[in-house]
């Protein structure tokens, strides 16, 4: 249910949707002849704008700043690598791995597995989609994990997961982790925070490994690319809301 509730909120409580449908409002009312409403409407719209604007990067900044990338660890047993919503009926169809903004928590991944030989590297995805897909995210990380040189025998593959609270629920039932155990967490500098509120709440002690970083400590990216902005404000809205539901439903700490 917690699922299945959380998607079809995030249709209603994007940014860039409340933007549509302000502007669709405002044509609907100027159609009807009601300007008062149309130019209350039309404001609206603008004020979604300008905060994408003038906001997006300096929240998207700060919550990247949270956890910044540590120097590598003398020892670790083990590196968990979250899915990104990886599309592996398009791998089958085009026989590549699509590409998308969370595609390098994968080469992180695999680097951290280098680095440490003895290592069990685990991915976790099965498919975030609210209806479900036909083959889970985890088919993508095989193929890729593979075609870099990664070991089959200390390959780890969790499908059946669907959100971040069961990527680390299952992952830890499958690895069972020991105490005292070095664990390093692989996901996207902003996707960083909810996860290692869940990774708390579970009691599995993890060293957060940040990827896919989108912008710098001071810069990183331009304020007047807007359309961008608005996407950015839409993540950061979306981490937000996250952490704050996973909170107030017990699944996070």
């Amino acid at each position: 249910m917690f699922f299945t509730l959380s998607k079809i909120f995030w249709i209603v409580a994007a940014p860039s949707h409340w933007l549509g449908l302000l502007v669709v409002a405002t044509a609907l009312c100027l159609l009807f002849r009601w300007p008062r409403t149309a130019r209350l409407l039309a404001l609206g719209a603008v004020a979604v704008l300008v905060l994408a604007w003038l906001a997006a990067v300096p929240l998207a900044r700060g919550w990247e700043n949270r956890y910044p990338r540590p120097s590598w660890p003398g020892h670790v047993d083990g590196v968990v690598v979250l899915g990104g919503g990886y599309d592996s009926q398009l791998l089958r169809q085009r026989n590549a791995p699509q590409a998308n903004e969370s595609a390098y928590r994968l080469v992180e991944g695999f680097a951290a597995a280098r680095h440490y030989p003895k290592a069990r590297l685990v991915f976790t995805g099965g498919s975030g989609l609210l209806g479900g897909a036909s083959f889970p995210e985890s088919d993508t990380a095989r193929h890729i994990f593979t075609e870099l040189g990664q070991d089959p025998a200390r390959m780890i593959l969790e499908s059946h997961s669907r959100n971040t609270y069961e990527n680390l629920l299952f992952s830890k039932a499958i690895v069972e982790p020991k105490p005292g155990e070095v664990w390093l967490l692989a996901t996207s500098a902003m996707h960083m925070p909810r996860a290692m509120a869940i990774a708390r709440k579970l009691d599995w002690r993890m060293t957060p490994w940040p990827t896919d970083f989108i912008t710098g400590p001071g810069s990183g990216r331009e304020i007047w690319q807007v359309a961008d902005n608005l996407s950015l404000l839409d993540y950061v809205v979306h981490e937000w809301l996250g952490l704050a539901a996973y909170r107030l439903t017990g699944k996070a700490r």
